[in-house]
């Protein structure tokens, strides 16, 4: 499996994805792999880290914020494979020469779990194989005129719904498939629970 696309309704739902992913990620027995989040401001890279963050055994008391000052953060993961979760936020970066500068060879290896926000900016620079999420807020797909319904799901209006994403995952290599056909394989166990 190279895609999958899915929703996330609200703030819950994209903590959830990433903690599928983490679940995904401890089946898939890897001990290290990069994950390259895209998507404008706002769109949940952020929050989806968190949520992997969590499922891998960062505390609820470690406070998880955006590393777009700070370029960079490390937690500690509790399990004997995975040890280090790095969060990168590469938006400020000039390219794979400051993600370079900025240690990303540090960040990932072995026992690390290695998460490059605004991956784009940095793709030269970043490995082969590696998962790629694009978050996107959801968008109105048609306007209803004067006395009309848009189609059941279909949003009308300038307004997106508080909260809706689009999360759509791509695998860029042989690791990368492994992990991504076992989040396809739970999200379909957790949708028929």
């Amino acid at each position: 499996m190279d895609a999958l696309d899915v929703e996330s309704t609200d703030t819950d739902g994209t903590l959830r994805w990433g903690a599928l992913l983490a679940e995904a990620l401890r089946a898939s027995a890897l001990t290290e792999f990069v994950i390259d989040l895209r998507g404008e401001l706002g769109a949940g890279k952020t929050v989806f880290v968190r949520g992997l963050g969590r499922a891998l055994g960062v505390a609820a008391t470690v406070p998880m914020p955006s590393p777009t000052f700070t370029i960079a953060r490390a937690y500690a993961l509790p399990g004997p494979l995975l040890r280090e979760l790095h969060h990168l936020d590469a938006y400020r970066l000039g390219g794979p020469d400051e993600l370079e500068a900025a240690g990303f060879e540090e960040m990932c290896g072995e026992g690390r779990i290695t998460c490059v926000e605004w991956g784009g900016r940095v793709e030269a620079g970043l490995p082969e194989d590696r998962l790629l999420i694009e978050c996107h807020h959801e968008r109105p797909l048609a306007r209803a005129g004067a006395g009309q319904h848009p189609e059941p799901g279909v949003w009308a209006g300038d307004e997106t719904p508080a909260g809706r994403r689009r999360l759509a995952f791509s695998a860029r290599g042989p690791g990368a498939r492994v992990v991504l056909q076992l989040l396809a394989s739970l999200s379909n166990r957790a949708s028929e629970a």
